[in-house]
């Protein structure tokens, strides 16, 4: 990622929330270390409208003007043996009409940090780890309720460990965590607070300096602080057992795919489903980049009463430079997923989250920000249909 791109994502999530992120099997993978970012601080501040429409609840719509500010910093270094870079950001948001959700005044916070480290030419460790405190959902993570829902808190840490046994072979073994907790909504809470750890084990084969066929094994425990009284435990097990390619096409086109079997298993059902995920990368030109990425597996977030829930998950997100001072973001992502058992004996949902920014440089260092962000979710489930527009305008400046 040059330089200037990244700047120009990190200035625009600090006003343009909610956050799209990459998906969740892409968290581990954020860093590409391509470019070194001197030390850099990021201050904004705008305000714009929120409207949101809780059909088919008892939850109170609302529509409120708002005012909100945050700090951040950059930092990165292409270093040939320890590349690594960090990112943190502070925010806060006002609304300035009542919410009807308890609380007008809202926090966020996020720190990422990824590094790796090559101990010689074979082996090397590597660490990503993402941590965030808000109210907004992020349908690229998937991890948070998919209606804004109130304050949580979310981590995620992967640990690998690989070796090359060969100019072809190598092993990766890798363990990743990740919890939610609700801060603010102890219903909500009683279903979605859980923790989870996913081992992982592959072997990949390099037919060439640009494909590697890979092999992998996946082990995911999943465990809820709470369980509906009177119902069996929504804790799970999930075995995967999948194959796949990565393979850089060129220099400006990457992808990665891997398909399987997953086999779920808990205290309420035992299934197993086709899993697959796949992400693709694309330098349009040195002022466009595309990113699009895709999973269908069983999710953990909004699982409730229900047995299962099964979901197709995908988006593509894209920047464009359209002069040295207009460039633009863009993001779409869709889910749809399938409810099984429960009182009412299961259920479908669709949610699609879109969102649209622009952002201009007045100079070097400052500019003026707007976006916008559009959430509908049709559900036949117990959760309702929910639909949300959100406008936002404001100035960052970079130091």
């Amino acid at each position: 990622m040059k330089p200037y791109l990244f700047l120009l994502l990190a200035g625009a999530a600090l006003l343009a929330r909610p956050a799209h992120g990459q998906g969740l099997m892409a968290l581990g993978q954020r860093a590409d270390y391509e470019d070194s970012v001197p030390l850099t601080f990021i201050v904004g501040a705008g305000g714009g409208y929120d409207r949101v429409d809780y059909s088919g609840t008892d939850l109170g719509d609302y529509d409120s003007w708002f005012v909100n500010g945050a700090v951040g910093l950059l930092y990165a270094k292409n270093d040939p043996t320890t590349p690594w870079d960090v990112g943190a950001d502070f925010g806060v948001i006002q609304y300035l009409d009542d919410t009807n959700r308890g609380e007008d005044l809202y926090y966020s916070a996020r720190v990422s940090f990824n590094i790796k480290h090559e101990l010689s030419r074979r082996l090397w460790v590597q660490d990503n780890a993402y941590f965030t405190y808000d109210a907004e959902p992020d349908f690229g993570v998937g991890a948070s309720a998919g209606r804004r829902s109130g304050q949580y808190v979310y981590g995620y840490n992967k640990l690998s460990v690989g070796y090359a046994w060969s100019e072809r072979i190598a092993t990766t073994t890798s363990h990743t965590v990740e919890g939610i907790k609700y801060t603010d909504n102890d219903e909500l809470g009683e279903f979605e607070d859980r923790l989870t750890n996913i081992f992982s084990q592959d072997i990949s084969y390099a037919l060439s300096r640009r494909t590697k066929l890979v092999g992998e094994y996946r082990f995911r425990i999943t465990q809820y602080a709470n369980s509906p009284a009177g119902l069996p435990s929504p804790d799970y097990t999930s075995h995967y057992i999948l194959a796949g390619v990565d393979n850089a096409w060129s220099e400006r086109l990457s992808s990665s795919l891997r398909v399987g079997a997953e086999i779920y298993e808990s205290d309420r059902t035992s299934e197993t489903a086709p899993y697959a995920e796949g992400s693709l990368t694309y330098a349009l030109s040195r002022r466009t980049v595309a990113r699009w990425y895709a999973q269908v597996g069983y999710d953990a977030a909004e699982l409730g009463d229900y047995d299962s829930r099964y979901s197709y998950r995908t988006g593509v997100t894209a920047t464009h430079h359209f002069t040295e001072k207009l460039s633009g973001t863009a993001g779409l992502h869709y889910v749809h997923s399938e409810y099984e058992g429960g009182a009412t004996g299961g259920g479908s949902e669709d949610e699609i989250d879109a969102a649209l920014g622009l952002s201009y440089n007045f100079w070097n260092n400052l500019s003026l920000d707007a976006g916008y962000t559009f959430t509908t979710i049709s559900s036949d489930t117990d959760f309702g249909d929910y639909d949300r527009h959100r406008v936002n305008v404001g100035l960052n400046a970079t130091f």
